[in-house]
């Protein structure tokens, strides 16, 4: 597996540009951007990321109109194949590698959900009786992710689409919690991606603390701790 995640990144840096916008862009950032999408299409043999055209990485958050220093945005996709990611808020998501959070993941996660230049929120490659239990699925998770009784970042409650980005984040980020929390939905993930990243945590020796219900986040504190992602439509 791991020779496989090696190969994927060597392939991806080979054939996908990043570009930096007033940063320097240094191995290390190129590194963490592909492991970003490698991670998550470990499962897929050969796959070659064709929906990704760029990737542009600024030097802090920034604001809908592209002013940087503004906690407001991390990362944006757009539908024509550019992917926007702070720089700060990436290396922060692979701090802490357990913490549901991480920019990378969410924005390439959006790429999976795109389908000539429409986001729907449901993963490419879903037949017609597994989008309909994601839906009925993520019909339930909603009012939890609003109560604060979810693992999942209740910014997911937004649309469907960005609760398919903080799904797949949590899905790899806190996968033990995923999976005893929300049993369904990570087995639907764990079967579309090929991978069970539980078994892994399980493997390292990592324990569960019980889940505890917290209230929403207001807005602004949100915004400032944890800027959110968004996608251009």
């Amino acid at each position: 597996l791991r020779a496989r995640f090696e190969d994927d990144l060597r392939i991806f840096l080979a054939e996908k540009p990043i570009t930096g916008v007033g940063v320097e862009v240094i191995d290390e950032l190129r590194l963490l951007v592909a492991a970003s999408a490698v991670t998550l299409s470990l499962g897929w043999p050969a796959y070659d990321w064709e929906q990704l055209n760029e990737v542009l990485l600024y030097p802090d958050d920034f604001d809908r109109d592209y002013e940087f220093g503004v906690d407001d945005l991390s990362g944006q996709a757009h539908p024509w194949g550019t992917v926007i990611l702070s720089v700060p808020a990436l290396c922060q998501s692979f701090r802490d590698p357990d913490d549901a959070y991480h920019v990378g993941f969410h924005e390439f996660a959006h790429l999976l959900d795109l389908e000539q230049t429409h986001f729907d929120g449901i993963p490419l490659g879903f037949d017609d009786t597994a989008a309909r239990r994601w839906v009925e699925v993520r019909e339930r998770e909603i009012p939890r992710m609003l109560r604060g009784e979810s693992v999942l970042d209740d910014y997911g409650a937004h649309d469907p689409v960005e609760f398919l980005a903080v799904t797949v984040e949590a899905f790899f980020e806190a996968a033990l919690a995923l999976r005893r929390n929300h049993g369904e939905l990570y087995e639907l993930l764990a079967t579309y991606f090929q991978q069970d990243p539980a078994a892994w945590d399980d493997a390292r020796g990592l324990t569960l603390e019980p889940i505890r219900a917290r209230p929403p986040r207001p807005k602004g504190r949100m915004a400032r701790r944890r800027p959110r992602s968004r996608l251009s439509s």
